[in-house]
């Protein structure tokens, strides 16, 4: 059984990312304390607490921005978070990445992104699970999204996707499900994920953007199941 656990990152024009990405991880459920284990450890290190708390929350915009909990935190400190996020995500045995990006600057006038990264996304964590697995899905809570992606996905298991080829998901139990992100350390991870997903498609230069880059390095980011869509 695993958990499949997912973020999205929609477009932001400002930085010259066209992209609409849905993407996360995808873990056994035997490995899920271990790796809770190490995210709490850093917690202890950076924040001095194991609390789960907006202000002890993993979230790598606020990171990468200096923003909420990481607002008077020193850059040093702060890439620091990043390479140990990279560290723990290399773990190809525990974890599985998988993600998917809409190219909305090639997109047809009234095709629905958000529906198409979120389908995609979702066809390739059904074939990650692989044939005798399952698995549920939890995302982070985005009201209006959240209310569409559980109404997609039923369509999904009952109906099968509505991409070229369409997919029948069978591996993928139940409904959706969603928590507030600073209510789970592995929807942090999953956001630190999908934030170095998009990392890659955006224009961001300066001193920390070479630092982010630097830290990261070392981390065996490659996807498990990727779509980009349209080519």
């Amino acid at each position: 059984m695993y958990v499949a656990y997912f973020d999205e990152v929609k477009p932001n024009e400002k930085e010259g990312q066209h992209r609409y990405i849905v993407g996360g991880i995808v873990v056994a459920m035997s490995s899920i304390a271990a790796i809770e284990a190490q995210l709490t450890e850093l917690s202890l290190e950076v924040f001095g607490t194991s609390d789960l708390t907006a202000d002890t929350e993993f979230h790598s915009t606020f990171i990468y921005s200096k923003k909420g909990g990481f607002k008077t935190m020193e850059p040093e400190k702060r890439l620091y978070v990043f390479e140990r996020l990279g560290q723990i995500l290399s773990d190809r045995e525990a974890i599985k990445k998988v993600y998917a990006c809409i190219n909305t600057d090639k997109l047809y006038a009234g095709t629905n992104a958000a529906e198409h990264a979120f389908m995609h996304f979702v066809e390739r964590v059904d074939n990650v699970i692989g044939k005798g697995g399952s698995a549920i899905l939890i995302g982070d809570l985005d009201d209006q999204q959240a209310r569409n992606m559980v109404s997609e996905f039923s369509r999904y298991r009952t109906r099968g996707t509505n991409s070229k080829y369409g997919k029948l998901i069978t591996r993928i139990v139940d409904s959706v499900h969603f928590c507030r992100s600073h209510h789970s350390r592995m929807i942090q991870l999953a956001d630190a994920y999908v934030f170095t997903v998009s990392n890659g498609y955006t224009k961001r230069t300066g001193w920390f953007a070479d630092g982010y880059r630097k830290a990261m390095a070392g981390a065996d980011l490659w996807p498990d199941g990727y779509k980009e869509w349209p080519k």
